[in-house]
């Protein structure tokens, strides 16, 4: 992170892994969301991210994702300046407009049609902040002014790209100027390795059975589009001379007999 936090962290989640005190002193505690899936895809093949302190790889490593729309809900009590940081980092795809996704705050749109590899590429960590402001029952994001009954809720919405998802969460008090930021993103020099010793471990049972699966429906799906196999026609052009011998002959043979006896009968 670049410079000292000033803000004060009051509530901060791991997505999809365990508990985790930061190298800025934030601790994170264990995700027991039963929303969607919990993965550590990231820890077995992407152990070296990115424009974050070593210590803090695991909190963009381990995530969690969903099939549809999910959240965290987040109590907050006390008026005063806010910033929601939204941790991201792509570990599954490797080009744009694979995995894009909106978030909503309290049913408000407030980061449209995010794509993290777009922003920062593969393996790299990424973070989005949300400012407002609480005052007696109302949430201020923005110009919008929204009701509010003490519970913060930050929702991630699946568009047709893939599934929404989130690596942390961390709620600050305070204003954007005193919320730890990662470092500026560096663009790698030509002799520079990315990504390239990437751990592979070997296939889980899962993996294996999915991997199978999908050959077996492209092999049935190739089966289906096979032409059948029918007998060959016969070729009018074919040379089919010797099946016509007998008849052949059987002309040769008549032929004369019939000269014969017409000349016969113009004699007489």
């Amino acid at each position: 992170p670049v410079g000292e936090a000033k803000a004060r962290a009051i509530w901060a989640v791991n997505c999809g892994g365990d508990g985790h005190r930061g190298v800025d002193g934030v601790l994170y505690n264990a995700d027991t969301s039963d929303a969607g899936v919990a993965s550590d895809h990231g820890v077995h093949h992407v152990p070296i991210l990115a424009r974050v302190h070593p210590q803090d790889r695991i909190i963009y490593q381990t995530e969690r994702y969903s099939f549809e729309n999910f959240g965290y809900k987040i109590p907050v009590h006390k008026n005063g300046e806010y910033v929601l940081t939204l941790k991201f980092s792509e570990v599954y795809f490797g080009s744009a407009n694979q995995k894009v996704f909106d978030i909503w705050l309290n049913k408000q749109p407030v980061i449209v049609g995010l794509d993290i590899f777009s922003k920062v590429g593969y393996g790299t960590a990424h973070d989005e902040y949300v400012q407002f402001k609480i005052k007696d029952n109302s949430l201020l994001i923005g110009d919008y002014k929204l009701n509010f009954n003490g519970e913060l809720e930050v929702e991630f919405i699946k568009t047709q790209y893939d599934n929404p998802k989130v690596n942390a969460i961390v709620l600050y008090e305070g204003t954007i100027k005193d919320v730890p930021q990662l470092p500026p993103l560096e663009k790698p020099s030509e002799d520079e390795v990315i990504q390239d010793d990437v751990i592979h471990e070997e296939e889980s049972a899962e993996e294996v059975a999915e991997r199978n699966r999908v050959i077996q429906e492209k092999q049935k799906a190739a089966a289906a589009h096979k032409k059948v196999s029918r007998p060959k026609k016969a070729n009018p052009y074919e040379d089919n001379g010797p099946q016509y011998w007998p008849i052949l002959i059987s002309i040769g043979i008549f032929l004369p007999t019939v000269i014969l006896l017409y000349n016969k009968q113009r004699s007489a």
